[in-house]
């Protein structure tokens, strides 16, 4: 069922990313559109979760191109990306591993373990052990943001967009068959 509105969904988010593109490419960061930031947010999150729900509902529908589906994840990633950007990965997965470390260390602190080594010392490491992680998740974050921001770039969105909308146009209208772009270019 959800099959059948994939080309429109493509068309929709792909008109909407062409005059997000747009907005990025003309206006500086501070200057763009709220609005359509939190539109092409939710949109993102959209084109994001529906091979999900597809592959969910065991393929009853209609068929959808591997073009399409790669369209909409790149899609969809390119319009979350400034949000995504945002997210201080690096604290979260350190939080979240100190606190299961503490946890398991509270948990665990009646056993003897390691030759009974004191309980500062054990502490000391699980804190040497989360600024290790920190550090890691911070330059594995960094790499991450600078490639959230090529996606993000005004041109890129405008230029994946397009072609979101095109698919969808293409697919939506039975212009082609469900290939859309690769029929029309002759793969």
């Amino acid at each position: 069922m959800l099959e059948t509105y994939i080309p429109w969904l493509l068309l929709v988010s792909g008109a909407l990313g062409c005059v997000l593109g747009v907005n990025r490419t003309l206006k500086r960061r501070e200057n763009e559109s709220k609005l359509l930031q939190v539109i092409s947010f939710l949109f993102g999150a959209i084109l994001l979760t529906a091979p999900v729900a597809m592959i969910i509902q065991g393929g009853k529908g209609s068929e959808v191109s591997g073009v399409s589906i790669l369209l909409m994840l790149l899609l969809g990633i390119c319009l979350m990306s400034r949000a995504l950007k945002k997210l201080p990965m690096a604290f979260i997965i350190a939080a979240v591993m100190g606190t299961g470390l503490f946890w398991l260390f509270s948990y665990f602190k009646q056993f003897s373990f390691a030759g009974d080594l004191p309980t500062q010392t054990i502490a000391l490491a699980i804190a040497a052990l989360l600024l290790v992680v920190f550090g890691i998740s911070f330059f594995v974050e960094k790499t991450i943001d600078i490639f959230l921001g090529l996606l993000s770039l005004g041109i890129v969105v405008f230029i994946l967009s397009g072609a979101a909308f095109l698919q969808g146009l293409l697919t939506g209208l039975h212009i082609t068959e469900h290939q859309g772009l690769l029929n029309l270019l002759g793969g």
